[in-house]
């Protein structure tokens, strides 16, 4: 039986520690990506030699194989765990807490366009937007939501398009012809405006050619579907409680890391096998197809390696400095953009075509760990980092608490 306050509403939950280490896993993949394509400023880079070039292909391998288009998911499937944690610990507290998170989600909205004069790949508008089919979704039975996430976890829109070449589908349009102009989101206007336009230049492209080729490319990609489709899976992770007392569950997730790495070998295998056997364009529309959910089963393993490696008792500092990272995302998220565009863009100090994949890497994992320790460092004088608490506050529309009382602290 649930312990309760003297008011009768049950106490605060603790934190789910794992969850908090996995989002800052997730966020050193994502400043890795960003860092490496220079925050989507792409200029031709001098050639390396001798050691450096071995280093930047090494590099460039790991970005390709380990972090791109990977990191984001988790990231994604995370934020549908978390929006479920927070409605589930209210409701058990006799609290609808739907109306209140849809103004949350129109406060990140807020925020994304704000992080968007920085950087046009802003994903915190796409998760304000997809954030309300959430709360849409709440209340639907579970048979339902896993119907849902199995639709758009199989990319509906790559699946017509692969029918379509296969002969299966004439009716169905392919997406290659639905944008005949090209996307605003390429070209020499936004190289050269990150180069060597001002900052107010290079704002206001992000906040209208950049939007533009951004959902261009949200679509085109799948990466629609795929956010929605994870944040449904990270609802139902929620309701059969996967992170609770993890660390008495590493049976099940050696289980399904076992699974999750068989089926990415399986697709990794089908991808580099199977679209030789077939003509251009199915081949490019099978092999788009097969990436995508090798993509997903390599994230699933991911997750399963990282539960059963953090929730060892033979790691704690890497787990408390990561664990502290993840408690202010938010922070580190918005921080590492004005960090690297700064240092990149030309109205900062222009370095972009001065720092290949190898230093673009090493520079990365440098301002991910400063911002561990600066985040251990803040959480032991705060409750919450600076961003998580405006958003907290801003939120329940009354000052949140910040300071932890000297009780807290120890």
């Amino acid at each position: 039986m649930t312990a309760r306050t003297p008011a009768g509403t049950p106490p605060p939950a603790a934190r789910i520690t794992i969850l908090d280490i996995l989002r800052a896993l997730a966020l050193l993949g994502i400043v890795i990506v960003h860092t490496h394509d220079h925050f989507n400023l792409y200029l031709p880079m001098p050639p390396a030699e001798g050691w450096q070039a071995v280093a930047n292909s090494a590099a460039d391998w790991a970005y390709e194989h380990l972090f791109v288009s990977k990191s984001f998911l988790l990231f994604s499937f995370l934020f549908g765990l978390s929006f479920f944690i927070q409605l589930d610990r209210r409701e058990q507290q006799g609290i609808d807490f739907r109306k209140r998170f849809m103004w949350r989600l129109t406060l990140l909205f807020l925020l994304g366009l704000a992080h968007t004069l920085f950087y046009d790949g802003d994903i915190l508008t796409l998760f304000g937007i997809l954030g309300f089919a959430l709360v849409m979704l709440y209340k639907c039975g579970t048979p339902l939501l896993i119907t849902l996430c199995t639709l758009c976890l199989l990319q509906p829109v790559m699946l017509m398009d692969l029918l379509n070449h296969a002969g299966l589908a004439d009716w169905w349009p392919h997406s290659s012809g639905w944008f005949h102009t090209a996307s605003p989101a390429a070209g020499p206007t936004r190289e050269f405006l990150y180069a060597h336009g001002s900052w107010g230049q290079a704002a206001l492209w992000n906040l209208t050619q950049g939007q533009a080729g951004k959902w261009h490319f949200f679509l085109l990609s799948g990466r629609l579907w795929q956010t929605l489709g994870l944040f449904i899976l990270g609802m139902l992770a929620g309701r059969w409680r996967t992170f609770e007392d993890a660390p008495d569950k590493r049976r099940l997730f050696l289980r399904m890391l076992g699974i999750s790495g068989t089926l990415f070998l399986a697709l990794l295998a089908a991808r580099l096998l199977l679209p030789s056997r077939l003509d251009s364009a199915l081949e490019v529309d099978a092999g788009h197809l097969l990436h995508q959910w090798e993509n997903l089963a390599y994230t699933a393993a991911f997750v399963s390696a990282a539960v059963l490696l953090f929730t060892h008792p033979g790691l704690p500092l890497p787990a408390r400095l990561l664990s502290n990272a993840g408690k202010c995302t938010l922070t580190c998220y918005i921080t590492q953009t004005l960090v690297f565009t700064f240092l990149f863009f030309g109205w900062g100090l222009g370095l972009a075509q001065d720092m290949g994949p190898w230093p673009c890497l090493c520079a990365a994992v440098a301002v991910f760990l400063l911002q561990a320790w600066a985040c251990r460092l803040w959480l032991s004088h705060f409750l919450y980092g600076p961003l998580e608490w405006l958003w907290r506050t801003a939120t329940m529309c009354r000052m949140q608490p910040f300071r932890k009382r000297i009780s807290q602290k120890n």
